[in-house]
C-alpha cells in the first residue's frame, strides 16, 4: 500500500501544478498582449499627433507664403500701377490734342482698373484676412464704393453671431466676393434699381440677401443667356458647398446666398 501511495503523489502534485502553470502562462500571454496593444495604440496616437503637427506646420507655411506674396505684390506691382495712374492723370493735364487726351485717358482707366483688381487679389491672397470680419468689411466697402459711383443708395445690415474668430478660407472669401461682385454688376446693368439693401446673418451658415429696390429686376435665365455671369455665380457657390437663389420681385430682385461656415475646422 505504501508503494501505491508513493506513485499517486506525483500524479496528485502534477494535477495541482499543471493548472497553476498553465494559468500563469495564460496570464503572462494576456499581460504581454495588453502591453503590446497599449504600445501599438500609443504608437498610433504618436503618429497621428506627428501627422497633425505636420499639417499645422504646412498650413502655417502656406499662410506665411501667401502673406509674403501679397506683401510683395502690394509693394512692387501695386506701387508701380499707382505710379502709372498718377503719371497718366498728370499727362492728361499737359496733353495738347484731343487724340492725346483720349489715349492717355485710356491708359489712366486701365491703370485704375488694374489697381482695383490688384487690391482684390492682394486681399484674397493675404492669410491675415481669412476670417468673417474681414470678409464682411471688404464686401461692405466694395459695395459702398461701387454703388456710390452709380448713384445707388446702399443699406447694409449685419445680424446673428459676432464675427470675431470665425475662420473663412481664402477660397471661400474669393468666391463669395466674386459672386457678390457679379450680383451687384448685374443689378446695376439690368435692374435699374435706385437702392440696394444687403443683409448678412452669421450663424452656422453665412446667409446673405441682396435686395434690389425701386427697380424692375431681371430674369436670371435671360441674363445667363447673354453671358456666363449667372452660370459662373452658381458654379462658384457649388465649389464652396453654398447655394444661390434668384427671385424676381414686382419692383426689383432678391438674391439669396447661403454658405456653410464652421468655427473649428481649419482649411488648408
Amino acid at each position: 500500500m505504501l508503494k501505491i501511495s508513493n506513485s499517486i503523489e506525483p500524479i496528485i502534485l502534477a494535477s495541482f501544478v499543471m493548472p497553476i502553470l498553465l494559468a500563469g502562462i495564460l496570464i503572462w500571454f494576456f499581460i504581454s498582449y495588453q502591453k503590446k496593444k497599449f504600445q501599438n495604440e500609443n504608437d498610433k496616437k504618436d503618429a497621428l499627433l506627428r501627422e497633425q503637427a505636420l499639417l499645422i506646420e504646412k498650413h502655417q507655411a502656406i499662410e506665411a507664403e501667401r502673406t509674403r506674396i501679397a506683401a510683395e505684390m502690394h509693394d512692387d506691382l501695386g506701387s508701380g500701377l499707382t505710379t502709372i495712374r498718377y503719371l497718366s492723370e498728370k499727362a492728361i493735364v499737359n496733353a495738347k490734342s484731343p487724340g492725346e487726351i483720349a489715349q492717355i485717358t485710356r491708359i489712366a482707366e486701365h491703370s485704375n482698373r488694374l489697381v482695383r483688381n490688384m487690391s482684390e487679389i492682394i486681399w484674397a491672397m493675404n492669410a491675415r484676412f481669412d476670417n468673417a470680419e474681414s470678409l464682411v468689411s471688404y464686401l461692405r466697402r466694395f459695395a459702398s464704393e461701387l454703388l456710390e459711383e452709380h448713384h445707388i443708395r446702399l443699406q447694409f445690415q449685419i445680424t446673428g453671431n459676432t464675427l470675431d474668430d470665425i475662420p473663412v478660407s481664402a477660397e471661400k472669401r474669393r468666391n463669395i466676393f466674386l459672386v457678390v461682385k457679379e450680383a451687384l454688376h448685374n443689378s446695376i446693368k439690368y435692374s435699374g434699381s435706385s437702392a440696394i439693401e444687403m443683409n448678412i446673418n452669421m450663424g452656422n451658415n453665412l446667409q446673405m440677401t441682396i435686395l434690389e429696390k425701386e427697380g424692375k429686376g431681371f430674369n436670371p435665365d435671360q441674363a445667363n443667356g447673354n453671358g456666363n455671369g449667372i452660370y459662373n455665380m452658381r458654379k462658384r457657390m457649388e465649389s464652396i458647398d453654398g447655394t444661390i437663389d434668384f427671385v424676381q420681385l414686382p419692383s426689383g430682385m432678391e438674391i439669396s446666398l447661403s454658405i456653410p461656415i464652421t468655427q473649428s475646422h481649419v482649411e488648408v
